[in-house]
């Protein structure tokens, strides 16, 4: 999809200067006012990406003069916006078969009409099948996430817990693997001005952590989505996933989740706007999670735009969350903040920098302490990606990432809820 969108820009560019060049043909000038007038009121359709408004009034020129290929060329970029490939080519067709096309014009058509082509192709292509398969080395600092001293202080009592309670450190190997199917209808959806594509994507995916030690804290998750999506090329999409997680901590079943979520994007000049949502109901196997189990409720909104051509981009965004537990201890409701920054730093490298700050306040009171429990999480991270593209390169087409995590949790109920924790990753991961 990305393909089709930077194609499309790229023959807009094309297609004035081969109107331009199209315009010098003592058949291709336009002397009439009322001509112009039309001539404008395409093109400013154009570039507002008003393609039924553009295809009428270049029609209509040609209604009235068949001869005029500025408005022929203009009208087959429009189609060719609009996915009416076949039209578009016939077109680009047209311009080629008139023997008074001068040569220079000849030779740009004949790429229009080569990439047209292309991507009538690609998009009568119904299936599509992708996969992605990563794997990599993990130190965790606080594996259980848990405080950092033996003691605690529960009112005026002293008191002591258990040494596997608290923070334990530990490496770990990490492995995810996935695979993807795209359908599309091969049929243009009109929405108002526009022109756009009906999707349906599906997927399931395998991620594991295996820790070399406590491997009670082992974590394996299974997953499986699936939904429609359509997408208006360079105006907005939509989407709705449904998905199912099973998850297993160390060697017993841990929990499964299943969500619905909704998400819409409104795409703008070097930037996009996006709201999701999602609910999810979770049930948890454990007895001792059985007061976890409720609905996962959240919303929010996320800023991106890019910089500098594209090789700086910057996002922010913030999200409301509500879960409804069984038990009102393990309820919560909540917000995040979260920003990030990431810049093209050298040739086929990457850095960038997130963070995100959490706010969580309990329904219930804390069974222990016998009060209200309210957290705030701050997490940063910093990592640097690199691709290897170089012919010469032994890893070509692989990834490497490494990012270093740091999360500070701060709970007013403090000896017990409190910790920090330090995550140092290195993946090496590839799509096919």
């Amino acid at each position: 999809m990305v393909q089709v969108m930077a194609c499309a820009r790229m023959w807009i560019g094309v297609l004035l200067g081969m109107t331009l060049l199209a315009a010098a043909g003592s058949a291709m000038s336009v002397e009439d006012a009322e001509l112009e007038a039309q001539f404008s009121e395409g093109m400013d359709a154009l570039n507002d990406n008003r393609l039924k408004s553009a295809i009428r009034a270049f029609s209509r020129i040609l209604d009235r003069e068949p001869a005029l290929h500025r408005a022929r060329l203009e009208l087959a970029l429009a189609y060719y916006r609009s996915m009416r490939y076949q039209d578009a080519e016939k077109l680009a067709q047209a311009v080629l078969d008139d023997p008074n096309t001068p040569p220079e014009v000849r030779v740009t058509v004949l790429a229009f009409q080569a990439q047209v082509r292309r991507d009538a192709e690609q998009f009568a292509r119904k299936h599509h099948v992708s996969g992605s398969l990563a794997a990599g080395f993990m130190h965790d600092s606080n594996v259980n996430a848990g405080p950092s001293q033996l003691n605690i202080r529960v009112g005026d009592t002293p008191a002591s817990l258990t040494p596997a309670s608290v923070s334990k450190s530990d490496n770990a190997y990490v492995l995810n693997g996935g695979i993807d199917h795209l359908y599309k209808s091969g049929k243009p959806v009109e929405v108002g001005e526009r022109s756009g594509m009906l999707l349906w994507q599906s997927g399931a995916s395998l991620y594991s952590r295996q820790y070399h030690t406590y491997d009670d804290f082992d974590l394996v998750i299974a997953s499986l989505n699936t939904g429609p999506a359509l997408l208006m090329l360079r105006n907005w999409r939509a989407a709705l996933q449904l998905k199912s997680d099973y998850l297993t901590l160390g060697d017993r079943a841990l929990g499964w989740f299943n969500s619905v979520n909704p998400s819409f994007t409104w795409q703008f000049r070097d930037g996009e706007l996006s709201w999701d949502a999602i609910y999810t109901r979770r049930f948890y196997h454990r007895d001792i999670d059985k007061g976890r189990k409720g609905d996962y409720v959240a919303t929010g909104v996320t800023l991106g735009r890019h910089f500098d051509q594209r090789r700086i981009a910057a996002t922010a965004g913030g999200r409301a969350i509500k879960f409804f537990a069984d038990d009102d201890e393990f309820g919560y409701n909540g917000f995040e903040l979260n920003g990030g920054i990431s810049s093209d730093t050298y040739r086929n490298g990457t850095a960038y920098a997130r963070y995100r700050f959490s706010y969580f306040s309990y329904d219930g009171n804390d069974p222990l302490f016998g009060k209200d429990r309210e957290d705030l999480e701050y997490r940063a991270t910093i990592g640097l990606t690199h691709t290897f593209n170089e012919p010469e390169d032994l890893l070509k087409d692989w990834v490497v990432n490494g990012f270093w995590e740091r999360t500070h949790n701060n709970s007013n109920i403090g000896q017990l809820y409190s910790y920090n924790r330090t995550q140092l990753m290195l993946m090496l991961s590839r799509g096919f």
